[in-house]
């Protein structure tokens, strides 16, 4: 009697970790099969806003950027990425918002070369090209006007004179 106990429980034992590792599988494929479909999603954005750069461009980089509303009393979240761009050729930037309204900026070192808003007039360009004068590294700085929660896909292109 007792050896029938003994194995009866060594039985449910066996059959939790059959459950646990079944489970845990489930949990695996169902995370492979989601992150497969963001993959997917994402580059079919990029390759639908790449298309909007226009006649000439050849696509480079993308930036995906999606950022939190701003806390109160907070500067707004940023995006930043330091690129390289070789003088004497022409960039081109082109940002498609899924969800608020991004600015692009372009630094050197310390000063603004180039934007995407003008907060004056309240006027977007979109694309715009830049003119790189001399070989170095410059920022990309996206963010959304007012702080607000935004997403967008910013894609940089090479165009041919």
């Amino acid at each position: 009697m007792i050896i029938y106990l003994l194995s009866r429980s060594e039985n449910k034992s066996i059959t939790k970790n059959k459950m646990k590792a079944t489970l845990t599988t489930l949990a695996a494929i169902i995370f492979i099969a989601s992150t497969a479909m963001l993959q997917s999603d994402r580059q079919e954005r990029v390759q639908e806003c790449a298309a909007k750069a226009g006649d000439g461009a050849i696509y480079l980089k993308e930036f995906v950027v999606s950022l939190p509303k701003a806390d109160r009393d907070e500067p707004p979240p940023v995006f930043r990425q330091s690129i390289i761009l070789r003088g004497n050729n022409i960039y081109r930037f082109n940002l498609c918002n899924d969800k608020g309204q991004a600015v692009l900026r372009l630094y050197d070192s310390s000063t603004m070369l180039l934007t995407s808003y003008d907060s004056k007039t309240e006027k977007e360009y979109n694309p715009i090209n830049f003119l790189c004068r001399k070989t170095g590294q410059y920022n990309i700085i996206i963010s959304f006007i007012d702080g607000k929660a935004g997403e967008t896909v910013g894609i940089m292109s090479h165009v041919m004179r």
